[in-house]
């Protein structure tokens, strides 16, 4: 038998942003990289172990992959994202995915064919911050028909918010050739998350009267989990001539094991929370804090199940693969028990929902398909297309409302950013020589103008918000583009 170590590095120099709701930013595989992802059917590539575990039966080869995805990224704004003229810009250069994917050489012929895969499915930095400073009228309290704080008064608002986002996955595979036409395979995957989080919130105000009182408030939220689960796929391949098509389903997630840390505080000082333009001013002192550690934590992956279909003729490759992912219903990351610390002693805090870091996933669809062409035996063309559709749910914009209000209890956290739709094309070719190839490509990413929650809104603060206006739907807009350059090595063992 021959063997055969293939190194593939993959080097995209690009302006990107990675999601922390869609499944399907990065791909995996030399070919599947280039042909934008339709593996599900059959591309005779180790990286089936990911794509189809039942397509290894068709792998000629043993040998082992590495490919990297470096994505660099460069502006990312929220039109309006702290309120009128507040663009929410966030300059980031993300991780470096690693794909490490291979099979095991067999001793002997065999039926049975075994692989295995080092991926990073998510990887997800975002990080901004915004602030206001001027004057605005928001104290309209009277005493006696006599304003108590004439004029403007002067305010300042500001918010800053960072969250690391990180998945790594190992799997292994194993697949059984039936007979000539049909095979099957599992794969078992085992998947890393964890996530930190930071959201800090502070408004001021300086009242006109003679003490020129100071009216304050501030949130800030910080989480930090981690949480290891486990997830089975099952494939089947069928081949015949020039076709070979395949299923595979990817079974709901088994949670196994995780802790995180929870810790959020309000603060209101000197707010008049209940305004009354007959009395005088009343101002009111809130502190809300509660921190959590230790925490047993949950994270659901759905029910998927994925098609596709290949056709490959003497010098052509089309493929296209397509997945349907379940919905998850609302369910908590963390759930924290005991009282926090609050004044005055009478509030009615539910501590609960005080820390209650909750998670929902709506159904989604994602689609690839691809093309490659060989103009000789040296030389071949590829490209592809696919969809990366977000599964942000919306019932969280409610909440957000709520949290506008101020109402602590009801008003639990989620860590979602990203809203909006991707789509991503890919150009690229490949030179082979006899023992190693060089691969390059470009691909180009976009987002249709999906709407997001403000991330704050200075407009028109008022103290029954918490100094805060409310926060309406606003876009993100997305391009990426960037250039790939790949090579391949391979290195034949001296006895075989």
């Amino acid at each position: 038998m021959r063997f055969a170590i293939t190194l593939f590095i993959l080097f995209i120099f690009v302006q990107s942003f990675s999601q922390d709701t869609h499944y399907w930013t990065y791909r995996y595989g030399t070919r599947a990289v280039l042909l934008g992802g339709p593996a599900i059917g059959g591309l005779e590539d180790n990286s089936s172990v990911i794509y189809n575990p039942a397509l290894l039966s068709l792998v000629k080869s043993t040998s082992i992959s590495i490919n990297s995805n470096v994505y660099q990224v460069v502006n990312i704004t929220v039109k309006d994202g702290a309120g009128p003229g507040q663009d929410v810009t966030s300059n980031q250069f993300s991780a470096v995915p690693v794909t490490v994917s291979g099979l095991i050489r067999k001793k002997r012929p065999s039926r049975w064919t075994l692989g295995y895969a080092i991926i990073v499915p998510t990887e997800f930095t975002f990080k901004a911050s915004a602030r206001e400073e001027g004057l605005k009228d928001i104290d309209q309290q009277l005493n006696n028909g006599v304003p108590q704080s004439p004029g403007s008064e002067e305010y300042v608002g500001q918010f800053s918010i960072n969250t690391r986002l990180s998945e790594n996955q190992g799997a292994f595979a194993v697949a059984f050739k039936i007979n000539d036409h049909w095979s099957i395979g599992l794969t078992s995957q085992f998947t890393l998350r964890s996530h930190n989080y930071a959201k800090n919130e502070l408004s001021r105000m300086i009242l006109n009267n003679a003490l020129a009182s100071l009216v304050s408030t501030s949130e800030s939220q910080n989480v930090d989990y981690s949480n290891l689960r486990y997830a089975p796929k099952l494939g089947l391949a069928y081949a015949s001539g020039n076709w070979t098509a395949g299923v595979a389903v990817n079974f709901p997630s088994v949670n196994i094991t995780g802790s995180g840390t929870i810790a959020r505080d309000v603060v209101a000082n000197n707010l008049n929370i209940q305004p009354d333009v007959t009395k005088a001013r009343v101002g009111t002192n809130v502190a809300v804090n509660d921190r959590q550690t230790k925490l047993s934590t949950t994270y659901k992956s759905p029910l998927s199940i994925a098609a596709g279909i290949a056709f490959k003729s003497q010098h052509t490759t089309i493929a296209a693969s397509a997945e349907w992912f379940d919905n998850i219903s609302l369910y908590n990351i963390m759930s924290p028990v005991g009282d926090p610390f609050k004044r005055p002693t009478t509030a009615v805090i539910d501590s609960q929902k005080f820390l209650e870091l909750n998670a929902s996933n709506k159904s989604v669809t994602n689609f690839a398909i691809g093309v490659e062409h060989a103009l000789n035996d040296k030389i071949n063309i590829s490209t592809g297309f696919r969809t990366n559709n977000s599964f942000y749910d919306r019932v969280f914009d409610d909440r957000i409302t709520d949290r506008n209000k101020k109402t602590v209890n009801n008003n639990p956290l989620n860590l979602d950013v990203s809203s909006w739709n991707m789509y991503h094309v890919v150009i690229g070719g490949t030179f082979k020589r006899e023992r190693k190839d060089l691969s390059i490509g470009i691909n180009f990413s976009w987002a249709d103008k999906g709407a997001i929650k403000q991330f704050a809104n200075f407009e028109n603060p008022t103290e029954q918000t918490f100094l805060l206006g409310q926060k309406v739907n606003t876009t993100a807009e997305f391009f990426s583009y960037g250039l790939l350059l790949g090579y391949t090595f391979r290195v034949r063992s001296s006895d075989n």
